[in-house]
C-alpha cells in the first residue's frame, strides 16, 4: 500500500489531464458508440481521444489519453474510410498497403500491422493515470516489461477490453509510472516484422463478473458488473498483483486477491485471475519481496523509508499461505502444490516460529507498548493498519493465521498428505482457543486490536478486527452478534452515519503514544489524545478497505437489512466513482473524513474493491 510519497504541491496532484489538440474535426477521425468513443491521431499510429463505458451507457465523457508529444512519430500520412483510419509511411504511395489500420465497430475495434522493411514503430496506448488507473491483466515471464496476449485492459469504474492476436503468445511491452508530473500506464503494440507480417490485434469490450440473477436491470449493480475485477491490477516493473499498476507490491493483501479470483469468470481463453495469483505466487516463492517482507525495495530509486523493523509484518505469510490454498484449491493444481510445497513449508515455519511463549499466537518483534513508536515511518507495526501501533499480539494477523492454517490443513488432506493437516489443524485449534481469551475487553464488550508485551489491551473500537475475526469463525455465534449489536450503537454515538464513505477502521481516536506515525497528513496530531488527528488516514479515516469482512460478519450471521444498510450506499458510491481519483485538496479518495474530505494518497486502492464479494452473497 503502503509508501506515502506524498506529492506536496496541491496544484501539481489536481493537474487536469493535458490531451491532443481534437478541437479541429479535420484533424482526427470520431467514431462513436455507446460503448466507444475514439478519436484516432491522424499524425502518428495512437490515439487523440478514447473513453469506453462497457456498460454501453454513454458514459463518454472522460478522455483516458495522455498527450506524450516525445512519442508523435510524424512521419506518417492518413486516410479515412467510414469506420476505418490507415496509416501509411510519408514516403508511400496511396496505393500502397498501409503500415497500420484502425478499424471500429460497435463494441470492438482492431490494430492492424503490416510489415515494412525499416519500419519499427508500435501503436502506441498512453493512459493519463489522472483520468483512470488503468492495468493490463495478463502473464509476465522473465524480466522484460511484456505481457503475453491474450491480456485484460481494465479501465477501473468504466470498462475493460478483452485483447487477443492472430499470432499465438504475442507480447506487448508494458510500463507505468507515477510520482512525475503526468503518471501514465504505457501499452506499445509491436509493428509487424518479417516472421510475421502480418499482425492483428483485436479489442472487444467485455464485462466480467459472475452471474447473479435478478440484479441485470438495476442500476445499483452497475459498479459491480464494472468493478468485480478492479481488485487486480499488475505492477509492469515488479510484475505482480499490487495496490495498483504504478504501486506497491504488499505481501501481506495477496489473500484477497486470491479471495476474489476463486470467484472470477475466465479472463480470456486460457487465462484466469488464479493465474494472476499463481503467477504472483512463483516470483514472491523465487525469493522476490513486497512490501511487508524484509527487504523490499520498489525500484531502488523511491520507496518507503528505511525500517528499522528487525522482522517481516505479521500478516504477510499468513496472507501469503491463504492465497496458496485457494490458488490451489480454485485450480485444482496438486502438480504445483507438491512441487513448491518445501518452499511453502517455508512460510508456514516462519509463521509458527513467531508464537515465542508456545500459546498458540503470533506475536510481532515489537512490543505494542505505548510509548513505544518513534513517531515517524521509521518503525512499522505488526500489520496493514501500518500507522497504528500493533504490536506483540496482534488479534487481525492472528485471525489471518487462523484462516491459513484450516486451509492448509484441508488442501493437504485433500491431496492424502494427512500428518501435515493434523499438524495444521491442531495449530488452529489451538489458536482459537486462546484468542478471544487473549483479546476480548470487558469493559467495552468487543475485541481489542492487540495485547502488548506489558499486558495492556490497546482497543480503539477497530470494525476491521471484529469483524474478519467472526468472518473466519474465531467467535461463537452469540458473542459475534452481541459485538456487532455494540458497533452498531458505537456508530450512532460517534455519529458515523453516512456509509457511502465506508467504514472508519476504527471509531474512536487512536493515541498519540500508540500512533506510529505522527505526521499529519497521515493521523498524527499534536493533542496526546490525538482527536486533531482523527478522521485522517488510517485514525478513523473513512475507506471502503476492509468493509468486505463487516458486511460479510453480518451476512454469516443473518441479518441481511444491516449488512444491506452498509452494501448498498456503499454500491451507490461506487457507482458515482468516488474511491478513484482526486479532489480538489491534492489528496485521493481512497481515504475521507466522516464528512467527505479526501485524505488519500494512492489515487487507486485495490482494497476498496473486495467489498463487491458481498453481492454475491445477497
Amino acid at each position: 500500500m503502503k509508501r506515502r510519497n506524498f506529492i506536496k504541491n496541491a496544484a501539481l496532484a489536481s493537474v487536469v489531464v493535458k490531451v491532443l489538440d481534437i478541437s479541429d474535426a479535420v484533424a482526427s477521425l470520431q467514431t462513436e458508440s455507446t460503448f466507444l468513443k475514439i478519436f484516432a491521431h491522424l499524425q502518428s499510429p495512437q490515439f487523440n481521444f478514447f473513453a469506453i463505458d462497457s456498460l454501453g451507457k454513454s458514459n463518454l465523457g472522460t478522455n483516458l489519453i495522455l498527450n506524450d508529444e516525445a512519442s508523435l512519430q510524424p512521419a506518417y500520412t492518413s486516410s479515412i474510410h467510414k469506420a476505418k483510419t490507415i496509416y501509411r509511411l510519408a514516403s508511400q504511395g496511396k496505393h500502397e498497403l498501409p503500415v497500420w489500420e484502425m478499424i471500429k465497430t460497435k463494441s470492438s475495434f482492431s490494430l492492424i500491422s503490416t510489415y515494412h522493411a525499416g519500419h519499427t514503430n508500435p501503436f502506441i496506448f498512453n493512459i493519463s493515470q489522472y483520468a483512470n488507473h488503468a492495468t493490463l491483466l495478463g502473464i509476465m515471464k522473465g524480466e522484460k516489461n511484456e505481457v503475453t496476449l491474450p491480456a485484460i485492459l481494465h479501465f477501473p469504474d468504466m470498462g475493460t477490453l478483452r485483447i487477443t492476436c492472430n499470432i499465438p503468445d504475442q507480447k506487448v511491452r508494458y510500463s507505468s509510472q507515477r510520482f512525475i508530473e503526468h503518471p501514465f500506464v504505457k501499452i506499445e503494440f509491436p509493428e509487424a516484422i518479417k516472421s510475421s507480417t502480418k499482425i492483428e490485434y483485436y479489442f472487444e469490450v467485455v464485462t466480467i463478473h459472475p452471474e447473479i440473477n435478478g440484479i441485470e436491470n438495476d442500476s445499483i449493480y452497475d459498479c459491480f458488473r464494472k468493478n468485480f475485477i478492479s481488485i487486480f491490477q499488475v505492477n509492469p516493473l515488479l510484475k505482480i498483483l499490487s495496490n495498483n499498476s504504478a504501486s506497491d507490491a504488499c505481501a501481506f493483501t495477496l489473500f484477497k486477491y486470491s479471495e476474489v479470483a476463486l470467484h472470477t469468470p475466465q479472463l480470456a481463453n486460457g487465462l484466469t485471475t488464479l493465474d494472476l495469483i499463481r503467477m504472483t505466487l512463483d516470483r514472491y516463492l523465487a525469493g522476490q519481496k513486497g512490501y511487508g517482507l524484509l527487504g523490499y525495495d520498489y525500484d531502488k530509486q523511491w520507496d518507503i523509508p528505511k525500517s528499522t523493523t528487525t522482522c517481516n509484518s505479521l500478516d504477510s505469510y499468513p496472507s501469503l499461505l491463504i492465497a496458496v490454498c485457494n490458488y490451489t484449491t480454485g485450480s485444482n493444481d496438486r502438480k504445483w502444490f507438491i512441487k513448491n510445497y518445501s518452499k511453502i513449508k517455508v512460510w508456514i515455519n516462519e509463521m509458527l516460529s513467531t508464537d515465542n511463549d508456545g500459546d498458540g499466537l503470533l506475536e510481532f518483534c515489537f512490543s505494542g507498548n505505548s510509548g513505544s513508536w518513534k513517531g515517524d515511518s521509521s518503525m512499522r507495526p505488526a500489520n496493514w493498519w501500518d500507522t497504528i501501533g500493533f504490536g506483540n499480539k496482534d488479534a487481525y494477523s492472528n485471525a489471518l493465521a487462523y484462516k491459513a492454517l484450516n486451509l492448509l490443513s484441508e488442501v493437504c488432506n485433500k491431496f492424502e498428505m494427512h500428518g501435515d493437516a493434523e499438524l495444521y489443524k491442531t495449530n488452529a485449534i489451538k489458536l482459537k482457543n486462546i484468542y478471544t481469551k487473549t483479546f476480548y475487553n470487558d469493559a467495552t464488550g468487543i475485541l481489542a486490536g492487540w495485547k502488548s508485551l506489558d499486558g495492556k489491551l490497546h482497543d480503539y473500537w477497530f470494525t476491521f478486527v471484529n469483524s474478519i475475526a467472526i468472518s473466519y469463525d474465531l467467535i461463537e455465534t452469540p458473542l459475534a452478534n452481541s459485538i456487532m449489536d455494540k458497533f452498531f450503537f458505537k456508530m450512532k454515538e460517534v455519529g458515523f452515519i453516512n456509509f457511502e464513505l465506508g467504514l472508519p477502521g476504527n471509531l474512536i481516536p487512536v493515541i498519540r503514544a500508540d500512533y506510529t506515525d505522527l505526521k499529519p497528513e497521515v493521523g498524527g496530531g499534536k493533542r496526546e489524545d490525538n482527536l486533531d488527528g482523527f478522521q485522517i488516514y488510517e485514525n478513523g479515516g473513512a475507506t471502503a478497505c476492509y468493509t468486505y469482512f463487516f458486511i460479510n460478519a453480518l451476512q454469516k450471521l443473518g441479518r441481511k437489512k444491516d449488512a444491506d444498510a452498509i452494501l448498498l450506499p456503499l454500491l451507490k458510491s461506487m457507482s458515482e466513482g468516488n474511491f478513484q481519483g482526486r479532489c480538489n485538496n491534492g489528496r485521493t479518495k481512497d481515504w475521507k473524513t466522516w464528512s467527505g474530505e479526501c485524505w488519500g494518497y494512492e489515487g487507486f486502492l485495490v482494497d476498496n474493491y473486495m467489498f463487491l464479494l458481498c453481492v454475491l452473497n445477497k
